[in-house]
């Protein structure tokens, strides 16, 4: 099957640098710690925040840059 034309790349990256946050210095204190901001990291700690835990979300790289940030990012529901 011959390649589509063009180069592979993500709407999602292309574009301007995110601005890094500074590094987690020191202790941290939180009901939970979030470990990775993809997309499920970064739902969850907004799902237990908004819920009134106290919430540290770590990331090693760039929120939504692993696979997040490379996927076709679809989302549906279902609606009756």
């Amino acid at each position: 099957m011959p390649g589509l034309p063009g180069a592979p790349g993500s709407s999602w990256l292309d574009g301007p640098a995110p601005a890094l946050g500074p590094p987690l210095e020191g202790d941290a204190q939180a009901d939970v710690a979030v470990v990775g901001a993809g997309i499920v990291g970064a739902a969850t700690a907004l799902f237990l925040a908004e819920r009134g835990a106290s919430v540290v979300l770590v990331e090693a790289r760039s929120v939504a840059g692993a696979v997040t940030g490379h996927s076709t990012a679809k989302a549906t529901a279902l609606h009756e």
